[in-house]
C-alpha cells in the first residue's frame, strides 16, 4: 500500500507499509503523534479494521459498546478524564472486548509518570505502540528545522 505527501506531511511519503500484522490477530495499537500523522496512519489501517467500528473523537462523552463493536477508535486518549479512564479500564477487563486503536498527540506514558493518567489503562492500550516522527529530509520539516527564519519564512 502507498502513501501520498497530501495527507500526512511527508511522514509516510514514500514508503510501502503492510499493516496487515495489526489487524490480522487483533491486538490493540496506541498511535502516538502529530494529529495529521495519527490521522494518516488510521487513513492505513482504516481498511483493515474489523467492522463494526465506533469512534470516540474529544470533547464528547465517553460512551463505551455494549458488545455490537469489534473495534473502538478512541481519538486523543490523553483527553481523557480520570473517571473516563476508570470507566474503560473497567470495561476492558471484561473478556469479550474489542480491538481498540487509539490515537494520542502526547506520549502517554509521561502522562503515566506525572500521575495523569492510568497506568494500568495505558499498559492495556499499548499492545502495540506506533511513535510518528516526521521525517527529516521532508520540504515541510525543512521550512520547521532551519535555523535560518527568513528561510523557513519562505518555504512555508
Amino acid at each position: 500500500m502507498s502513501t501520498g505527501a497530501a495527507t500526512d506531511g511527508g511522514l509516510l511519503e514514500g514508503h510501502h507499509t503492510e499493516w496487515r500484522f495489526l489487524t490480522e490477530r487483533p491486538c490493540n495499537v496506541l498511535l502516538e503523534g502529530t494529529v495529521a500523522a495519527t490521522d494518516a496512519v488510521l487513513h492505513l489501517l482504516q481498511p483493515s479494521i474489523r467492522e463494526p467500528i465506533i469512534w470516540h473523537r474529544p470533547p464528547a462523552t465517553l460512551h463505551l459498546p455494549s458488545g455490537e463493536a469489534r473495534t473502538l477508535i478512541l481519538r486523543e486518549a490523553a483527553a481523557l478524564h480520570r473517571d473516563e479512564q476508570r470507566r474503560l479500564l473497567s470495561w476492558l477487563n471484561d473478556a469479550d472486548c474489542p480491538q481498540i486503536v487509539t490515537t494520542s498527540s502526547c506520549p502517554l506514558f509521561v502522562l503515566v509518570e506525572a500521575g495523569v493518567f492510568d497506568a494500568a489503562l495505558y499498559y492495556r492500550l499499548n499492545g502495540v505502540l506506533l511513535r510518528l516522527v516526521p521525517r527529516l529530509d521532508t520540504p515541510i520539516a525543512s521550512a520547521l528545522t532551519d535555523p535560518n527564519p527568513a528561510r523557513r519564512a519562505a518555504r512555508r
